[in-house]
């Protein structure tokens, strides 16, 4: 049997020397027909002893994704920045949706944990596939972030992907879906979300009653105000937040109460809830919520005010930037500085990526993610060679939200 080096070299002298395909043509047939292994070792003879040609390169990417390699995918792709290539949204994009894929479906906690969380927060048609392997999963949690994914997806694929996991045996997914019906003002939807206000699951009914109060139902409003009052802290945070999408200014006195709850979280959301209704009470009670002894509570109250567009919580955000032994604390308050346009903790998150811990890393990956267009890309491009594949996955798709 020829070595691939023969090979490669029988290929490419076939080329050279008569009037056969194009190379990306050649390669791309020998794709089609599931000869990987022939495709790359006829890139391998192409790309020998030449200058690096990033066409040549693209194409190698293109077929170790389709080879079902997206690692090391991503380790030719970072050779481009290595020698000095150009970006390529499009093919960092591939990269992504095909790591994502592999990740849903992986036994690592982990990298599957991160995956599903990318996955829900972008709402990309181009993805279904991808959500298509998340609805499949056993885990729940997976299907659930997967079944998120789909809100604001149009087309009739979306929506009977949605009513498929409104079917789902676990409450969570079918809470998922129904949250991810929000602003659908089909009348074959919210028939259907109606029949789920007597759903087994709390959370189910809640977010139903929320998507159809949304759409101006007035009794699902009513059974909405009804879940402030429910035994569940969670609960009662999901109510109270809901009903500030709604916008209805009649759930004041009902929300007003909330800001003496036993629970500091659900006195923020109620907080940040009325403040979005311009009900008075709201802003100063995020305000005094700022001095609270739990910093935790505190940094809620923060975000809850950055929601709004209110600097307000800057000098707690910056006093845990001042507490290193803390940095999670210190990554959720950089992000949250970031949403104010307050970049001044990207130095620290620079000192957290190179942490020992790798969760650490791959959550100071995610915050670079969310950063904009401060700096940060070199941090991730390295974080993206990281010998931990969670985080190296990570920095792929924080990559890919920067880069667009």
């Amino acid at each position: 049997m020829r070595s691939r080096a023969a090979l490669a070299c029988a290929l490419v002298l076939g080329i050279a020397c008569t009037r056969e395909l194009p190379l990306k043509e050649h390669v791309e047939r020998l794709v089609q027909k599931g000869d990987y292994a022939q495709a790359l070792a006829l890139l391998d003879g192409a790309e020998k002893d030449q200058r690096p040609d990033w066409s040549l390169q693209e194409l190698r990417v293109s077929v170790l994704l389709k080879a079902g390699q997206p690692d090391e995918a991503l380790r030719v792709y970072v050779r481009r920045w290595q020698l000095g290539g150009p970006e390529s949204p499009e093919l960092l994009w591939d990269l992504a949706v095909e790591t994502l894929k592999h990740a849903i479906d992986s036994d690592d906690g982990l990298l599957r944990s991160r995956a599903a969380t990318a996955l829900a927060g972008w709402h990309a048609p181009d993805l279904i596939p991808v959500i298509r392997v998340g609805l499949k999963h056993p885990d729940p949690s997976v299907r659930a972030l997967a079944t998120e994914a789909l809100g604001g997806i149009p087309g009739e694929e979306s929506a009977a992907l949605l009513l498929q996991s409104l079917r789902d045996t676990d409450g969570a997914v079918r809470a998922a879906a129904a949250k991810a019906m929000h602003g659908n003002r089909d009348p074959a939807v919210l028939e259907r979300l109606r029949s789920f206000m007597a759903d087994s699951s709390p959370v189910v009914r809640l977010r139903a009653a929320a998507a159809l109060a949304e759409a101006g139902d007035q009794t699902a409003f009513f059974t909405l105000l009804r879940f402030l009052n429910d035994r569940t802290e969670s609960i009662r945070m999901q109510a109270t937040e809901c009903l500030g999408r709604v916008g209805r200014t009649d759930a004041i006195p009902a929300l007003r109460p909330l800001l003496r709850d036993p629970s500091p979280y659900v006195r923020a959301y109620a907080g940040e809830t009325l403040a979005r209704l311009h009900d008075p009470s709201g802003r100063p009670a995020l305000v005094w919520a700022l001095r609270h002894p739990n910093r935790t509570a505190a940094l809620y109250a923060a975000e809850a005010l950055s929601n709004l567009g209110d600097p307000a919580g800057l000098e707690v955000l910056h006093a845990v930037l001042a507490s290193p032994n803390d940095p999670y604390a210190q990554l959720y308050a950089i992000w949250t500085l970031a949403r104010l346009g307050d970049n001044g903790g990207i130095t620290i998150l620079e000192r957290v990526a190179v942490q020992p811990d790798a969760q650490l890393r791959a959550q100071a990956a995610w915050t670079f993610g969310e950063m904009g267009e401060v700096d940060g890309l070199s941090d991730l491009k390295r974080l993206a060679t990281d010998p931990v594949l969670a985080v190296r996955w990570q920095a792929v798709w924080a990559l890919a939200r920067r880069l667009g």
